[in-house]
């Protein structure tokens, strides 16, 4: 488990010292005599906010108070309005030596009845600061007056009063109302709260994380291929944990390896990520997740469940390995190691095992020296500092996986020795065929592979690994004897990348196809429930001088929601393949700009809505009209269409938020209150 803070205790109660310790705030005033001016009237809040209630010696006697051991001393009053039916009352003591007494009535001041009282600790004398605490059943509307005597004596008595009730729970609080989460292919992220939430008590109880006591419950079925991923992303809750369950509320059972708490991908890293696209679940069963704040913390997140219906060999292992038929350039990434150890002490060579990484294969068709350059790069393309190792194994008559012997090309070398660069590969004037982490002459290239006459058609293994593990892309160029000097015969599907984004009018699909490939037409299909698809448009399939293909569809006639894209790929004889489903959100006109938390201090979370643009540009505008804050954010950097706008510096105040494109264009607007 990773380290933790109190941040998910900062707005709750705090046990320290022997008392209990909140934020407070100012403005309200004890009254001597019991009243229900302005004045004396104490704020209900969602949670424990003490405010000052001093009882000085001047006070004097007003009620003669019974039960708690209630007396007629001298007594401090204010009163509150309940906003639930349920209201706790907190008074905590600065001063030693005195032991508060909490009586509180409805009624009049002429005719007050009796609500309740508390007086727990006993007999004052105490060489620490003392807390009461009573928590009563209220009638939302009411007024209550809250009467406050130092237990026996007239003392004067300096302290805070908390008046707080919870809010409802959410309606997932129990599993039985558990909120079904669709899967899609790739992740469609929903928000979410568990503020209100209360402790379940379901079993069994979770293996992680601790005991929960501000829980959720979402539902989803599995995808035929079991094959899923549980992704969390942090809002106001920034750590989070969760337990997954399979059976049926009543008979809820642990799946194994099914709790986690702060594996989160970067930057949610202390939110939980469950990753079954190994450990398999059962398609087309239930499963139910338990979500929860670490240590009781409270807030809005945002989860979504992802899978394949169908989940064939990943690339990440050795038996999946995408075959690589042209001179043109590779993209890539991967974000876990596959599900099979392929690299052991027996073939890694120079490699310290397997961390993200992917395979592929190449066949040479002509005699002469073949190498590449890989380029870490980040999501604008530009180059990045990421740590890339490879290995290639061959020549061999057949694909052998795993790779039976060490490799033939070899690189664990950390790239950017001596303040170069960190790219990596096989290139001409390098001797080495295998390089070390670090040492003399270690550049991150080996030398290139020297295919003669009787390698040519034969095949070798190669295998990229991002040792960084930061799920970082690469650019990978080939340098061959000429551009169609390897072998496409191997390659199953061209389809490489599949997209949908919505315009201010219409909805942009996208996609890329390598060269080589067998589809004849690519049909553009749309739904509105990921179940029943129509076409809306097709292409005819390019031919290529050898690089990838980008095509592109516009939809003009998107509804309102959510709508799913998906493309048929026909070729010849008649074996049709499906891509993934893109979810995408569509909202003509300008979207409603929801900023969170509201209001708020030191910055604020804005969901954009997805476009076709490059950048966003975020403008605050206060009520003159001037623009006190514009700030521009690269659309990649919005992780799942959310923006933050620092508001260090602003006044306090009411004010305007836009949200444009790089156009200039509208895209939503929204407003906030600076505190």
């Amino acid at each position: 488990m990773a380290n933790r803070s109190n941040n998910g205790m900062r707005a709750s109660l705090l046990a320290t010292g022997g008392f209990l310790l909140c934020t407070t705030t100012m403005g309200q005033t004890a009254s001597d005599a019991c009243s229900f001016a302005a004045g004396s009237r104490y704020t209900v809040n969602t949670a424990c906010n003490y405010q000052t209630f001093n009882k000085p010696g001047s006070y004097v006697p007003n009620v003669t108070a019974t039960g708690c051991t209630g007396s007629g001393n001298d007594d401090a009053f204010g009163w509150f309005q309940a906003t639930a039916t349920t209201t706790t009352i907190s008074y905590n003591t600065s001063d030693l030596g005195t032991n508060p007494i909490i009586h509180v009535y409805t009624g009049t001041c002429a005719s007050l009845v009796a609500a309740g009282c508390v007086n727990a600790t006993g007999a004052a004398g105490f060489l620490s600061p003392v807390t009461e605490t009573t928590t009563l059943a209220t009638v939302v509307g009411q007024n209550y007056l809250v009467r406050i005597q130092n237990q026996g004596t007239n003392n004067g008595m300096n302290g805070r009063l908390c008046i707080w009730s919870p809010p409802p729970p959410p309606v997932n609080d129990n599993c039985a109302n558990a909120i079904d989460l669709p899967v899609f292919e790739s992740c469609f992220n929903q928000v979410f709260t568990n503020v209100g939430a209360t402790a379940s008590g379901t079993t069994p109880a979770p293996v992680c994380g601790g005991t929960p006591s501000t829980d959720v419950w979402f539902s989803f079925v599995a995808p035929a291929s079991g094959a899923v991923r549980i992704l969390t992303e942090e809002g106001t809750l920034t750590e989070g944990v969760l337990q997954l369950y399979s059976g049926a509320c009543g008979g809820l059972t642990l799946v194994p390896n099914g709790c986690d708490d702060d594996s989160g991908i970067a930057p949610n890293d202390d939110m939980p990520f469950e990753d079954r696209r190994c450990e398999r679940l059962t398609g087309g069963a239930t499963y139910y997740i338990r979500f929860w704040g670490f240590s009781g913390a409270t807030g809005t997140f945002g989860i979504c469940v992802s899978g394949p219906d169908v989940f064939p060999t990943p690339q990440q292992d050795c038996s999946g390995g995408f075959t690589v038929c042209n001179s043109g350039n590779i993209s890539n990434n991967s974000d876990y190691a596959g599900c099979t150890q392929d690299l052991t002490t027996s073939n890694d060579g120079c490699l310290g095992g397997e961390n993200q990484g992917t395979w592929y294969y190449f066949s040479p068709q002509q005699t002469g020296n073949y190498g590449f350059s890989l380029q870490p790069v980040n999501h604008l393309g530009s180059p990045a500092n990421i740590d890339y190792d490879f290995a290639v194994w061959g020549p061999m008559s057949a694909i052998v996986c795993p790779p039976s012997a060490t490799p033939l090309r070899c690189s664990f070398a950390l790239p950017n020795q001596g303040g170069g660069n960190y790219t990596t590969g096989m290139a001409a004037g390098n001797p080495d065929v295998s390089e070390a982490p670090t040492g003399s002459n270690v550049n991150g290239f080996t030398s290139r592979i020297t295919v003669s006459t009787g390698d040519v058609g034969r095949f070798y293994v190669m295998y990229l690994d991002n040792y960084s593990e930061t799920g970082q892309a690469f650019n990978l160029t080939w340098n061959l004897p000429s551009p169609t000097a390897l072998d496409c015969s191997l390659l199953p599907v061209e389809l490489l990348t599949f997209t949908a984004r919505a315009g201010a009018d219409r909805v942009h699909v996208k996609w890329r196809a390598q060269a080589g490939g067998t589809s004849e037409r690519f049909i553009v299909e749309h739904s509105i429930d990921a179940v029943h698809f129509r076409s809306i448009g097709s292409l005819e399939a390019e031919t290529s001088d050898g690089n990838d293909i980008d095509y592109w569809w516009d939809h003009n006639d998107p509804l309102d929601g959510v709508n799913y894209y998906r493309l048929r790929m026909e070729n010849a004889v008649g074996d049709d393949l499906y891509s993934e489903v893109v979810p995408v959100q569509f909202k003509r006109g300008l979207h409603v700009l929801l900023p969170r938390p509201n209001p708020a201090s030191g910055s604020i979370r804005v969901d954009v809505p997805k476009a076709e643009t490059d950048f966003y540009e975020l403008r605050s505008i206060d009520a003159s009209g001037r623009v006190v804050r514009s700030i521009t954010v690269n659309s990649a950097d919005g992780r799942s269409g959310t923006l933050e706008l620092p508001l260090d510096g602003l006044d306090a105040g009411s004010y305007l938020l836009q949200v444009l494109d790089n156009t200039g264009a509208m895209l939503g607007t929204g407003r906030f209150a600076k505190e």
